[in-house]
């Protein structure tokens, strides 16, 4: 067996132990709320290169990952490889954020194509759509996608020019563009994550801004929350955002090394992690997702790895 095929099988018998381990306590081992890590340096499978996507599957729960290697790998919700397949074009650059819906598709916005790509679980594309340009229904860099449940349209975010959201109809036709323009008005700078909460109110990681702001369904806005900085009601890029079911907000701090949580007004009610490569600590999270049993799938994107916390 080779050295690589040795270290998966030890990373994803050491993480489904923790698992078992720690289930469905409040904290770790190690006080740290970790119930789970996953992943590891590399090209094998169940490792990463710069991963930078996460999201779950609102019907099984899987777990699909994009890394900077433009492969897609889909885990079991304990962190178990279960297979993967590879952006078909990449050498302009690779995809930044996805989502699963509520059919178990997998939408990828491919960042450097200036597009969204559909496929099924298993990486059969299904279909495509968008092109390069500043009107209505085109892309620069698409980040992130979200889709509405109550309707079945679909949320893309951009930026590199545009700095927008889109939003389209659940067959694709274009329905109009928001998050654009003067900065108090609700214009953003590289919105890079969509939310949907249960009241309709659509919450944008406006990054470069290092703000969250808040809109309505139909795109008029309703308020943003922080700033630069490293306290209470601050950010340093904020790129992933996730609801629970009490309309509390999580925000993957990118900059700043930890998740922050928010209430449904957008107070401050906390953040969880450090800067480190420990359990509980946190290089660079990209992206996060929260699972239906109120685990937290935490992207720790310069650590290539996965932690699930229970906060």
């Amino acid at each position: 067996m080779s050295r690589r095929g040795t270290r998966f099988i030890s990373v994803q018998a050491a993480s489904l132990l923790l698992f078992l381990l720690c289930g469905c306590n409040h904290e770790g081992a190690d006080g740290s709320g970790v119930v789970a890590i996953f992943g590891g340096i590399g090209m094998g499978r169940g490792e990463f290169s710069y991963p930078r996507g996460l999201t779950l599957s609102p019907v099984d729960g899987c777990v699909f990952i994009v890394d900077k290697a433009a492969r897609i790998q889909r885990f079991s919700p304990r962190g178990n490889y279960e297979t993967e397949w590879r952006m078909p074009e990449f050498e302009q650059g690779k995809p930044t954020g996805l989502c699963v819906d509520r059919h178990n598709r997998v939408w990828v916005a491919d960042t450097h194509y200036s597009r969204v790509m559909l496929f099924d679980r298993d990486g059969n594309e299904l279909k495509r759509f968008g092109r390069t340009g500043r009107g209505p229904g085109e892309f620069i860099w698409p980040t992130n996608i979200a889709i509405d449940e109550s309707d079945g349209s679909v949320l893309v975010g951009e930026y590199g020019g545009n700095d927008r959201i889109s939003r389209f109809s659940a067959d694709l036709a274009y329905r109009g563009s928001f998050a654009s323009g003067d900065l108090e008005q609700g214009g953003t700078s590289r919105p890079q994550s969509i939310a949907i909460d249960a009241s309709g109110v659509v919450w944008v990681a406006d990054s470069a801004h290092h703000r969250i702001c808040r809109y309505s369904r139909d795109g008029a806005f309703l308020g943003a929350v922080g700033r630069l900085g490293e306290g209470p009601d601050e950010f340093n890029y904020p790129y992933s955002l996730a609801i629970a079911p009490d309309r509390a907000v999580y925000v993957s701090d990118y900059g700043n090394n930890r998740v922050v949580r928010l209430g449904p007004d957008g107070r401050f009610l906390g953040s969880w992690g450090r800067m480190g490569r420990e359990p509980g600590e946190l290089r660079h999270a990209w992206s996060l997702a929260l699972a239906g049993n109120g685990i937290l799938y935490i992207l720790d994107s310069w650590n290539s790895r996965v932690q699930l916390i229970r906060w």
